[in-house]
C-alpha cells in the first residue's frame, strides 16, 4: 500500500513539473511576440457586391430555422402514432 502511494506521489511530482515547464515556455512565447506594426489599415466598409455572404440573406435564416424545427419535431415524435 505504501509503495503505491509513493509511486503516485512521484507521478504527481513529474506531472506538476511538466505542467509548470510548459506554462513557462508558453508564457515566454506570449511575451516574445513581435511589436505592433506602425500603421494598421482596416476597412470595415469593403464592398462585397451584395451586402455580405450568403449567410447575411434573411431567407437563408428562415429556411434554416424551418428545417431545424422540422428535424426537432421528427426526433421528438418518437413514433407516437404506433400502437403497442
Amino acid at each position: 500500500m505504501k509503495n503505491s502511494i509513493k509511486k503516485l506521489a512521484k507521478v504527481d511530482v513529474w506531472v506538476s513539473a511538466f505542467v509548470i515547464t510548459l506554462s513557462i515556455l508558453f508564457g515566454s512565447t506570449a511575451f516574445a511576440q513581435s511589436s505592433v506594426p506602425e500603421q494598421v489599415d482596416v476597412n470595415i466598409n469593403a464592398d462585397t457586391g451584395g451586402g455580405g455572404g450568403w449567410y447575411a440573406q434573411p431567407w437563408v435564416w428562415v429556411v434554416g430555422v424551418a428545417l431545424f424545427i422540422i428535424i426537432i419535431i421528427a426526433i421528438t415524435r418518437n413514433g407516437s402514432s404506433r400502437e403497442v
